[in-house]
């Protein structure tokens, strides 16, 4: 008797709805075990601000800008091409817009200043990942190594100029630049507890109905599609493959520049030294939220809504005196693991073969 792993001849009958809800669900239970065994915590108190995670009106920031980079995402990994570079293009666009608000005349006009500070967030986020998309093509590098090492890159971009040219004049000792100016935030909401801003929704809205059309409504989006699945064929017609690898890395580099705008004029007002310890890593949660959607663009506002959700329970148990932001990162952490594995097995399956 021996065993032996083969391919499923059919895919795991509601593999796509079971394998991320597993993954969630064993991910927490996971968590709270950690945490009961190397800090006591009782499982009726995580549980606790679990639950509080997903009634916060504070999730619904996380929830708006995770929607957003999922679908950034998903537009590149529908096609096979693994931009892990959304945290760079969001430091990217954030300074960008930080350019726009501090150094130009355009926020003396909050609307043309509130546009300009988006737009160019989408062209230095689209270069970002151009970058990347030429290196590619043209070079044969790997986008996952190339886009990870631009995440370093762009943070130490934005360090240097925190920390030198941008430095601000009213800082009281701390190494930031100054406020941006209040006529170019972002608008929030009337609602007590509630720190999102029409902007972030419009950008939201947008997002979605792009990257529907995109995907499901053009050509562009029927070779996306392909490309993923049998790239060969693409060739065969005489799509340039290359050229459309350069584009999706480009759309996405864009989408999730945006983000860093958002970020900015929404609730940050400034850019403080250094910039990875202030901003909360949503690129690289953005990528688990692209793969437990496992690509279907419905699923992205669902995922992103539970991730937000623990995210903000990780967050109250750091307020709780429970740990750091090392809590956060642990649900990441056992979700991710828990999907990799039942992921292998939804695509493969244990045969026991006798003799």
């Amino acid at each position: 008797m021996r065993v032996t792993v083969v391919r499923r001849v059919k895919p795991l009958p509601l593999g796509n709805v079971l394998i991320p809800s597993l993954s969630i669900i064993i991910g927490v239970l996971l968590a709270s075990l950690v945490l009961y065994l190397l800090m006591n915590i009782p499982p009726s108190q995580f549980f606790t601000y679990v639950g509080e995670g997903f009634v916060s009106l504070e999730t619904l920031r996380d929830f708006i800008l995770l929607t957003i980079l999922g679908t950034a995402l998903i537009i590149s990994f529908k096609g096979a091409v693994w931009n892990i570079g959304a945290e760079g293009q969001i430091a990217m666009g954030m300074l960008a817009a930080a350019y726009i608000a501090l150094f130009t005349n355009l926020s003396s006009s909050p609307v043309l200043g509130k546009i300009m500070m988006v737009v160019l967030a989408l062209i230095l986020g689209g270069a970002w990942g151009l970058i990347a998309g030429i290196l590619k093509a043209y070079l044969s590098i790997d986008e996952v190594a190339s886009t990870l090492i631009m995440n370093y890159v762009a943070y130490y971009i934005l360090n240097y100029l925190v920390r030198g040219p941008w430095k601000g004049k009213h800082t009281y000792g701390y190494i930031r630049t100054d406020l941006i100016p209040e006529s170019v935030y972002f608008s929030t909401l009337p609602i007590r507890g509630i720190t999102i801003t029409y902007e972030e929704i419009l950008l939201l809205v947008i997002t979605l109905v792009f990257a529907y059309v995109l995907l499901y409504k053009t050509a562009l989006g029927v070779r996306i599609r392909i490309l993923g699945s049998n790239p060969e064929a693409l060739k065969a017609a005489g799509v340039n493959v290359k050229l459309l690898t350069i584009t999706l890395l480009t759309i996405s580099g864009a989408i999730s520049g945006m983000v860093g705008a958002a970020q900015l004029a929404g609730y940050l007002h400034r850019i403080s030294y250094p910039i990875e310890t202030h901003t909360p890593y949503l690129g690289y949660t953005a990528i688990l939220v692209a793969w437990l959607s496992m690509l279907d663009l419905r699923a992205v506002p669902i995922i992103a809504f539970i991730i937000g959700s623990l995210n903000q329970a990780g967050r109250l148990l750091q307020i709780a005196g429970v740990g750091g932001i090392a809590v956060t990162y642990l649900f990441i952490g056992t979700i991710l693991v828990t999907f990799t594995i039942l992921r292998v097995f939804s695509e493969y399956r244990i045969k026991l073969i006798r003799g």
